[in-house]
Formats: structure tokens, C-alpha cells, sequence
């Protein structure tokens, strides 16, 4: 046989009898999932501390964090907006019957729907009141007040002005700003 022929049989036998090696003590050990499963302790569930805030409580927290008075960045889609506030209504009925956290998370529901009603409809009277209403209802009265200052802004504005002085007349017969009439009245103007 040629040496370079010989080399490389003797350098195939070497491997293969290496891989064979390999194999040979590769089956002494078991495979990640062979065996039976080690059983695994459940934790002990912690119990966690009640967070419940109520409408007393959340009147600390007065600060309102949105600008209602800047330009929109949208235009106006007046009948999505409708849609979504009256959604947002059905759902701010329901919670005045409720108390407690079951009654602010619900308000938080239809400010939900709210701010997307006002952002389909930036000039929108009728969301804009009822996201007022929202706010009373969880003890923000600052935002609700600011929200009521909007709502008489908006009687300025000539494709507006008729909706929002009826919101204005609905607004000054709604018992969710009794607490703070005088204040409520005078930020509609009246």
C-alpha cells in the first residue's frame, strides 16, 4: 500500500475507533429527562396587603395630569365620539350604584372610553362633561372643575356653541358637583 494511502486509513481507524470511545461512555450517563421527575414544592401563597381606596382618599390626589386646553392632534370625528361617550355613560351609571374599589374601577372603565371619545373628537361638549362627571364621582375636583372650565371654552367655538350650552344646562342640574356648586357653576359661567 502507498504511505500517504496508509496514513490516511490508520487516521479513519483513529477516528472511528474515537467516536466509538465516545459513544461507549456517552450511554453511562442518563439524558436530561430520563428518570423519574424530581417533585417541585409549591410556594406558599403571600397574602397581599388591600390597597382599597375610596372617593375620600383619592380626593388627596387632586392634581390633574393632562392638559385639556391644548390644540388637538387630530380632527374632529363628532359621531365616534358621540359613540364612545355614550358608551362611557352607560358604564358611569353602573357605578354610581357601586361603592368602594368596585366603583372606581368601573369610573376608570368609562374615563377610559372617555379619553378616547376626546381624542376621536377633541371639541366634543357631551365628552367632555361626562369625563367631568367621572372625575366627581372619584373626588378629583380639580380635573372635574378644569374639565367644566373646557366645557364653557367650548360655547365659544361657533360649530360647538349650541351642543355644549345644552351640556352646560344638563351640567348645572347634576348632582355628582354638588359638593362644590358654587365653584362648578362659576367655572361654566354661570
Amino acid at each position: 500500500m502507498h504511505p500517504v494511502l496508509r496514513r490516511s486509513v490508520i487516521a479513519c481507524l483513529a477516528v472511528v475507533i474515537g467516536l466509538g470511545f465516545i459513544t461507549v461512555a456517552g450511554g453511562a450517563c442518563s439524558g436530561p429527562y430520563s428518570g423519574k421527575a424530581e417533585r417541585v414544592k409549591r410556594p406558599k401563597e403571600k397574602k397581599r396587603p388591600e390597597s382599597e381606596q375610596t372617593a375620600e382618599s383619592l380626593a388627596v390626589d387632586d392634581q390633574c395630569r393632562s392638559n385639556f386646553f391644548a390644540p388637538p392632534t387630530t380632527r374632529r370625528n363628532a359621531r365616534l365620539g358621540r359613540s364612545l361617550s355614550k358608551q362611557a355613560e352607560t358604564t358611569l351609571y353602573a357605578a354610581e350604584a357601586k361603592e368602594g374599589r368596585e366603583r372606581i374601577l368601573t369610573v376608570q372603565e368609562a374615563m377610559g372610553k372617555l379619553t378616547n371619545a376626546l381624542e376621536a373628537d377633541p371639541y366634543g361638549p357631551a365628552p367632555t362633561y361626562k369625563l367631568a362627571v367621572a372625575y366627581a364621582l372619584v373626588g378629583k375636583k380639580g380635573c372635574a372643575l378644569a374639565l367644566l372650565d373646557r366645557l364653557q371654552m367650548l360655547t365659544r367655538m361657533p360649530e360647538v356653541e349650541s351642543e355644549a350650552n345644552r351640556v352646560i344646562n344638563q351640567a348645572l342640574r347634576d348632582q355628582a358637583f354638588d359638593p362644590y356648586r358654587k365653584e362648578a357653576d362659576a367655572a361654566m359661567g354661570r
